[in-house]
């Protein structure tokens, strides 16, 4: 501490003049300087200041300050500014497309419309396109359920970026004073462009375990727990001996401006398999002066696909691969072309099922922000590109799809409307989401205008089924199938979450169906009154695949479950709208039958 104060004692007394022309500067010229060094919290503060002040503001001034509430994630703000600047004259077409941005963020798509018939831009087509086509996915009834997981979200940013046989693979950055894996930070180095802490890459073990706790570790403390800036996304190969990093690196430094780049690093284990050995940088996967980032690995190892700025893209970031060597080492970077890279951002791609990609993108027509997207091929040869619409995608962020082993559920991430912070973690439920995700029509553009969209009637979604085949049961199988039919699984208020008897007698059930395997269920699954009717048919529909689910875990395939969420229709006791009950009445309604096809 005196060394400080000596330190900055003798810097006053021999240059005083330095220290007389700092404290000269204008707000302007300080606003400025945190412009240009990426301090956007601190560029807000002192551009606000200025434009208070004035009547009429600089339209740069207006810009900068839009462009950095844009760059914190605090989209009201950037919207305000931005639809302010196109009142005056001067402002163009590239104010605007940002203002559509911003309106399609906020699902404004009417108003985003209307912005865009004032365009002249080429892409004018393709915005129209993207709005009309959110307009239409947006009426449809979900077709998956949807919850997002409060556990995992804090008020700043978590997104998933990617699948170990441990557990799901997370970024965040709230994460810090928590206490995961014994550590905690009680004043974690801040980012000063976003002004929060930097990120750091986690495990979640609930994801493979099934239990009702999440399970949260850092992802190998022992080489990544003392990095500075930011740290991941992390992706291991195949036998989880190599893993390779994301890393935000200072690359250069001139005065007070400091460059970062994401690079590439790889760690790999000790020859016994225990001990991870220091960073070291991926000459093959790296571009000077260019950031390289977000590794993933195909299944068999030979392909790793990876997002880059470097000259040679098509737009803006672009996805790559990189094909492993004899030599073990990874080939020259090549684009993956023009299905999957636009002239705007791609980011986030991730694996799943053999031969498809999934990756988010700014460029292809969409519901706002980044978009989720699904693509069949390899290497630099795709097909059949698809945007996972509604309720996946929204005029947010989207980005990070992750299926679960058992292909009826999984994961992503999103900072749309309605949730707790920036990005937040959500998780999907569909008994048939592999059969939709085959149908080829899934990306068609619907073009219509929100008038012409009629609110569909909400009414329960019928799974169809193959009608019986003629009775040839035994009487044995007849009274199994009777009291089978006779069940009913209820649940607590507002919850799709089994109740531990509920499980007992889903044991039950499994073995009878494995015993049975021509048999088929259909799965019905109800509400009491309370709530909205759509509400309550999303409700029922989690209740449906809580079942499903179970029973796959359970070792019976998915197939041989069709499902009807009815919502609050056919209660079994008088509890109807506006009826008092006693709350065993309406847990009576909250309930899960079965249906015996055979």
């Amino acid at each position: 501490m005196i060394r400080f104060f000596v330190l900055v004692l003798c810097v006053m007394f021999l240059f005083p003049h330095i220290v007389q022309a700092q404290e000269q500067k204008s707000t302007r010229e300080l606003a400025d300087e945190a412009y240009e060094f990426q301090q956007y919290p601190r560029a807000v503060n002192l551009y606000n200041d200025l434009v208070s002040k004035s009547k009429n503001p600089p339209l740069e001034i207006m810009g900068k300050l839009a462009n950095s509430y844009l760059k914190m994630g605090t989209i009201p703000a950037a919207t305000y500014w931005y639809e302010n600047m196109l009142k005056r004259p001067e402002s163009g077409d590239s104010i605007r497309l940002i203002f559509i941005e911003m309106l399609k963020r906020t699902e404004d798509y009417k108003k985003a419309k209307e912005q865009i018939a004032l365009l002249s831009d080429k892409r004018k087509a393709m915005l129209l396109a993207g709005c009309d086509s959110a307009v239409a996915w947006k009426s449809l009834l979900p077709d998956y359920a949807l919850e997002n997981i409060k556990d995992l979200c804090t008020q700043n940013d978590e997104w998933i970026s990617g699948v170990t046989k441990q557990g799901l693979l997370i970024e965040g950055n709230g994460y810090r004073k928590m206490g995961i894996s014994g550590k905690s930070e009680s004043h974690p180095n801040v980012d000063e462009r976003i002004g929060q802490p930097y990120f750091k890459s986690y495990m979640l073990k609930q994801y493979i375990r099934g239990n009702a706790n999440n399970v949260l570790d850092e992802v190998i403390p022992s080489v990544l727990g003392r990095l500075p800036y930011n740290i991941g996304p992390v992706c291991f190969n195949a036998r989880e001996d190599t893993a390779y990093v994301t890393i935000n690196q200072l690359v250069e430094t001139r005065g007070l401006k400091q460059t970062f780049n994401l690079l590439i690093f790889r760690t790999v284990k000790d020859k016994d398999g225990y001990k991870w050995k220091k960073l070291e940088f991926v000459r093959e996967l790296n571009y000077k002066g260019s950031s390289s980032s977000h590794a993933v690995i195909n299944r068999e190892g030979n392909v790793l696909y990876f997002v880059s700025d470097r000259p040679g893209g098509s737009g803006k970031s672009d996805i790559w691969y990189s094909e492993r060597q004899a030599d073990h080492s990874w080939g020259t970077p090549k684009n993956c072309g023009p299905v999957i890279n636009t002239s705007e951002d791609e980011a986030c791609p991730t694996i799943n099922e053999y031969g498809y990609l999934y990756f988010s993108s700014k460029g292809h027509p969409g519901m706002g922000g980044y978009d989720i997207f699904r693509v069949a091929g390899d290497r630099a040869t795709w097909d059949g590109l698809q945007n996972l619409r509604s309720p996946v995608n929204s005029g947010g962020d989207d980005m990070g799809f992750i299926l679960r082993g058992n292909d009826l559920e999984g994961f992503f991430s999103s900072n749309r409307l309605g949730g707790m912070g920036g990005d937040d973690v959500y998780h999907f439920m569909d008994a048939h989401l592999t059969e939709k995700l085959k149908q080829p029509d899934t990306a068609k553009l619907a073009v219509v205008t929100p008038e012409t969209v009629t609110k569909p009637t909400i009414k329960p979604e019928i799974v169809a089924v193959k009608p019986p085949a003629p009775d040839t049961l035994t009487n044995p199988d007849k009274a199994v199938v009777g009291r089978l039919e006779k069940l009913r699984f209820l649940y607590d208020y507002n919850s799709a979450v089994l109740l531990d008897e509920s499980k007992r007698v889903l044991d039950n059930v499994a073995a009878v169906l494995k015993e049975r395997p021509n048999w088929r269920l259909i799965i019905k699954s109800y509400a009491d009154s309370r709530g909205s009717d759509s509400y309550n048919l999303n409700l029922t529909a989690q209740r449906c695949y809580a079942v499903i689910a179970y029973l796959t875990n359970k070792g019976i395939s998915p197939k041989r479950f069709s499902y009807q969420n009815m919502g609050e229709k056919d209660p079994i006791n008088p509890c109807s709208d506006g009826v008092p009950c006693t709350e065993s009445q309406h847990q009576e309604n909250r309930r899960t039958e079965l249906t015996v096809v055979h």
